[in-house]
């Protein structure tokens, strides 16, 4: 995909920053200026394997799509509270695009605990969550060990999940809840969900957290498309 063909987000640039978000070449990429928003549960992270990287070696990543979909956004993500950081792009089924972490990662100490990528089909509202393989170097291939990471705006003391398979455009019906985490969690921090039941195609998955202070549920619904 070509600079002129990717289209960055309408995310406010950090002015002033040579790490500014902007287009660079075959992805957008930056720090940018974040708006506060309300109660939420997010996804940040949707991987095959973990992510591993060593800054200091200066070499590019290499990212790539797990899964039959054609055409994938990906969208990487700084994990860290109030670290402000954001890299889209387009990948196609059975390429590859090489990630310089000279430009961003290197001069904001984005380490590879920092960092949560993700792709995704469909629109920002209604995402179907696809798993990015991503590797360092020479690295061999990444685990087939899908993992799913998400956070809470706020501090949760109890986060569950649930998972259907799905007929057509409908999910079937959710299996029994399981705990993400059953104990205190300060808001933002994050969360690993095992998605290895999981079978493959696309699943229904719901994530539910309850607050610490108000003692309601906050629900999030999506779907996910696994290898």
């Amino acid at each position: 995909m070509s600079a002129q063909e990717l289209k960055c987000d309408s995310v406010r640039p950090l002015l002033g920053s040579s790490s500014a978000y902007k287009n660079r070449g075959n992805r957008c990429e930056g720090m940018y200026v974040a708006d506060v928003g309300s109660r939420s549960i997010d996804i940040v992270s949707f991987t095959s394997g973990s992510i591993r990287y060593d800054l200091n070696a200066k070499s590019p990543l290499k990212l790539s799509i797990v899964g039959t979909s054609p055409r994938v956004n990906v969208r990487a993500v700084a994990i860290t509270p109030k670290t402000y950081y954001r890299m889209d792009t387009v990948l196609q089924r059975g390429k590859s695009l090489s990630w310089p972490v000279t430009d961003v990662l290197l001069p904001e100490h984005l380490t590879d605990n920092r960092i949560g990528i993700f792709g995704w089909i469909g629109n920002e509202e209604g995402k179907t969550f696809v798993p990015v393989d991503v590797r360092s170097g020479a690295s061999a291939p990444g685990s087939d060990h899908v993992v799913l990471v998400a956070q809470t705006s706020f501090d949760a003391d109890a986060i569950k999940w649930r998972w259907a398979g799905t007929q057509g455009k409908a999910c079937q019906t959710f299996g029994s809840w399981e705990d993400a985490i059953s104990h205190s969690t300060p808001a933002n921090s994050p969360i690993k969900v095992d998605f290895k039941k999981l079978p493959g195609g696309v699943d229904c998955v719901e994530l539910v957290a309850r607050s610490q202070v108000s003692n309601d549920w906050v629900t999030l619904k999506f779907r996910v498309e696994m290898p």
